[in-house]
């Protein structure tokens, strides 16, 4: 998640979208002033930058995952902070409607069917974790189902200014930057790639007619706004 002073944007990140590509790529362009959320793979690097407190508390937050599993992230006793796949109903909690109202609003999207067999194999072999099958994982597992609308829909209304599609991404994202005034000019870093999906067929081969249509109840609203078909 990026919150830019300098060029007046707010990006909400998505999961499974090109987000950590897109936060690469930024955040040597961005401000002293801008807000930067860590990913587990940069937290200690100097890439974060102004997504806690300046102070004891915040610092060790940061610094303690131990410390993270035991206060909530949204708890007033930490003050501000900002997260990876942060609620754009959250953001503008803490920024204020002032700041909210004047910036660009963006994020990316993505085809569902497609989103949930990439986070899926993401899951799987990226991250090496012990998953059951794919149509267990839909049909009892949703509530660990990527479903994104949540970040940026405040329950009812879609809040951000622009959703993009995934497809085209760094087409869309060289205009984006035009229009914006960010002077990035270079080829799209590739963060957590993860599996590529030629070698695992088409995402349609992983569904049957329960789990296609389990994925069309869940993201009903990506769905409706982006016009997406199975």
């Amino acid at each position: 998640m990026i919150i830019s002073h300098r060029y007046k944007f707010i990006f909400i990140k998505t999961h499974k979208t090109a987000g950590s590509s897109m936060e690469s790529a930024l955040a040597p362009l961005c401000g002293p002033e801008d807000i930067i959320t860590p990913m587990e793979s940069n937290r200690l690097t100097d890439i974060p930058k102004n997504y806690h407190a300046n102070n004891v508390i915040g610092k060790v937050y940061a610094q303690s995952k131990l410390f993270r599993k035991c206060i909530n992230r949204h708890s007033n006793f930490l003050g501000k902070w900002y997260y990876e796949h942060m609620p754009a109903v959250r953001v503008r909690q803490l920024i204020g409607e002032e700041i909210w109202n004047s910036y660009k609003k963006i994020c990316f999207e993505r085809n569902p069917w497609a989103k949930v067999v990439s986070y899926y194999n993401w899951k799987k072999n990226g991250q090496s974790r012990k998953m059951p099958s794919f149509e267990e994982y839909v049909m009892k597992k949703s509530h660990r189902l990527p479903m994104d609308a949540r970040l940026y829909f405040d329950g009812v209304n879609c809040i951000v200014d622009e959703v993009f599609d995934y497809e085209g991404f760094e087409i869309t994202f060289h205009h984006l930057c035009e229009k914006l005034g960010i002077p990035f000019t270079q080829s799209m870093p590739r963060e957590k790639t993860g599996v590529k999906q030629e070698k695992l067929g088409g995402y349609q081969d992983y569904y049957n007619d329960e789990t296609r249509e389990q994925i069309t109840r869940l993201f009903s609203r990506e769905i409706e706004l982006m016009g997406y078909k199975f």
